[in-house]
């Protein structure tokens, strides 16, 4: 990927027309504002500037440029928030040349004869006699024709070779019918049907476009459910089945529901539960999450209540925490001021379902029933808890020492105190084990500096934030313990922010490996980085320290001064307007602008007026 793709998108998008889609924005003199997407609020405090082409919220104190805006708003990382905004600005990413045109012509033709093979099901079930018992099957389970319809379902024959005859007579070959996964080839070289005397389900991508299927055998035939084998088109693993269908409603309730099987998603979507997909009797894998983590806040597991449903449920949940990242979200603290807390990018549930029931049972015999498990699912840590120690702790020192290398690293990932305290209480309390040992808390880095380490900062190099991520990319052993100091929220490169989330939580040695070797896309402004320190004498640990607390300040300020003209502008806006309402929303942005840099903000001065002293 170029170096410069990042400044290509940049400069052909408008960062107005990319929030726009997303919020109501009003002019409001030469910049818009609208209500925050990130928080709850009333009164806009959402200022997008077209001039700088960046966002600020004055209420919860989210701000940055377009690629900020697309990576807080979609809930995805800055490689996948340059693909979007690259693919809406016509800009080409190397990364993602097209494959070579014959892959190309291959992929189709696998897509036209599954799509052929969904065809030749469906007239089956509705139209043959030897549809008959999938419609009787389809009666039973109280699917009705229009559901069945929707989801394409059809019914292969028992026969041997009814799907291969009927492909062999429109065309195809019978490499092509075996290579799409839908026929077995012989030892002798002929080939017979893959699915017999199954109800098929054919799966299809968030496109809609059928790659595979699976059949649910009748009666007592083994396997039960039979997929399509893997194919260059087909991998069970990274998709989920009713996402074509449900990824709408998900984007509108900013949450997913995730069942085991075919029959739970059906039932769901025919009762009106649309945000639901199917993780198709398997434990979610990466790949799955990543197609549902985008634009969700809360991911609720809705998996049968027995052992395996458990077990399932627990793998899910290590994948679901290794793949939604992490974000910085604003809360109110004790005084009503902003802060940040890192946290998982969704809110994980487990919907607890009676025993015996998986979803399909439940939503057919009771929907409010289900409403009910849904709206009530219990919080991941809640679960997780319970499922990891059970019912009666384990008196091995041993065993609790793997249960708390198993639960600590969840409880730490808590952004909110109170929240992480009672949990850790409540695991001391079940373990009999002190609090301290829960969290195995280490130290913080210690921040004393020596007299002989006294050093004057060395004059700015570039821009403070220039400057700060220089530091980070030279000295990534001496800065790596005093990244958390950060303020991410005042970095407006969206290649700082990706390249300090890489660097967070990491042993001082692990961000040095990889300011050595980082992802493609921020290698080539690393270098450029680490070029402003190129002549730079030798200089002792504790002199960059000092050299980084002032940079920060030095940044810190810079961005409250940025953000205080934007404000003072606004104010001689509302004042030729005449907008008293307006005049008194902005001196409320103020207060909240100085409460969160209070160490910037000046005393009143005995001989002018003060905003602070209007009668607005």
């Amino acid at each position: 990927m170029h170096g410069d793709a990042v400044d290509q998108v940049r400069e052909r998008t408008d960062i107005v027309e990319v929030i726009g889609q997303h919020v109501a924005l009003r002019k409001a003199g030469r910049n818009f504002k609208g209500l925050c997407p990130f928080h709850q609020e009333k009164t806009p405090s959402f200022i997008v500037f077209p001039e700088t082409q960046t966002f600020h919220c004055f209420g919860c104190g989210v701000g940055g440029d377009v690629f900020n805006f697309v990576m807080q708003f979609e809930r995805v990382d800055f490689r996948e928030a340059l693909r979007t905004l690259a693919q809406r600005a016509g800009v080409t990413l190397e990364e993602t040349a097209p494959p070579p045109p014959e892959v190309v012509e291959r992929h189709a033709r696998l897509y036209e004869l599954n799509a052929r093979a969904a065809s030749f099901y469906a007239w089956v079930l509705w139209n043959s006699p030897h549809g008959a018992p999938g419609r009787e099957l389809l009666e039973r389970r109280g699917v009705d024709r229009a559901t069945a319809e929707r989801f394409q379902l059809g019914f292969a024959p028992d026969r041997w070779d009814a799907l291969l005859t009927w492909m062999l007579k429109r065309g195809a070959t019978q490499e092509e019918v075996v290579a799409a996964g839908l026929a077995t080839q012989r030892d002798d070289g002929g080939a017979y049907d893959r699915f017999r005397n199954r109800l098929m389900f054919p799966i299809r991508d968030r496109e809609g476009r059928v790659v595979g299927f699976g059949g649910r055998a009748l009666g007592d035939a083994q396997p039960k459910y039979l997929n399509t084998a893997q194919t260059a088109i087909f991998d069970k693993g990274t998709i989920l089945y009713a996402l074509d269908l449900a990824q709408d409603a998900i984007r509108r309730t900013h949450e997913v529901v995730v069942v085991e099987g075919y029959m739970d998603a059906i039932a769901a979507h025919q009762y009106g539960f649309e945000n639901v997909v199917a993780s198709m009797g398997t434990a979610l894998t990466e790949e799955q999450v990543k197609l549902i983590r985008r634009g969700v806040d809360r991911i609720i597991l809705a998996l049968d209540a027995d052992a395996a449903g458990q077990m399932a449920t627990l793998r899910g949940l290590d994948v679901l925490r290794e793949s939604l990242g992490e974000a910085d979200r604003p809360v109110l603290d004790a005084r009503g001021l902003v802060r940040f807390e890192r946290t998982l990018k969704a809110d994980i549930r487990i919907a607890p379902l009676p025993e015996g029931q998986d979803p399909d049972d439940l939503i057919r015999r009771d929907p409010d029933a289900w409403r009910t498990a849904v709206a009530g699912a219990k919080p991941l840590l809640d679960f997780y808890i319970d499922a990891v120690i059970g019912d009666t702790p384990p008196a091995d020192p041993r065993e609790k020492s793997e249960l708390v290398d198993r639960i600590g690293p969840v409880l730490r990932e808590i952004g909110d105190e109170v929240v992480r305290a009672h949990y850790v209480a409540e695991v001391s309390r079940r373990l009999g084990l002190p609090e301290h040992v829960i969290l195995r808390a280490r130290p913080a880095p210690s921040r004393r500096i020596r007299r002989e380490d006294a050093y004057r900062p060395r004059r700015p190099i570039a821009s403070p934030e220039e400057h700060l991520m220089a530091l980070v990319v030279t000295y990534p052993e001496i800065v790596a313990p005093l990244i958390p100091q950060v303020p991410e929220e005042d970095l407006l490169d969206t290649r700082h922010r990706a390249l300090l989330h890489l660097l967070t939580g990491i042993t001082p040695e692990q961000a040095a490996a990889i300011i050595a070797d980082p992802p493609e896309e921020l290698r080539e402004h690393v270098e450029a980085l680490r070029g402003l320190m190129a002549d730079r004498p030798p200089v002792y640990p504790g002199q960059i320290r000092i050299e980084f607390d002032e940079v920060i300040r030095r940044l810190r300020r810079e961005r409250f001064d940025f953000r205080m003209a934007q404000l003072q502008a606004e104010i001689h806006e509302a004042e030729r307007a005449g907008d008293r309402d307006a005049l008194r929303h902005i001196i409320g942005l103020i207060e909240t602008l100085k409460s969160r840099f209070p160490e910037f903000y000046p005393d009143r001065s005995p001989y002018f007026r003060d905003v602070r002293d209007t009668g607005w």
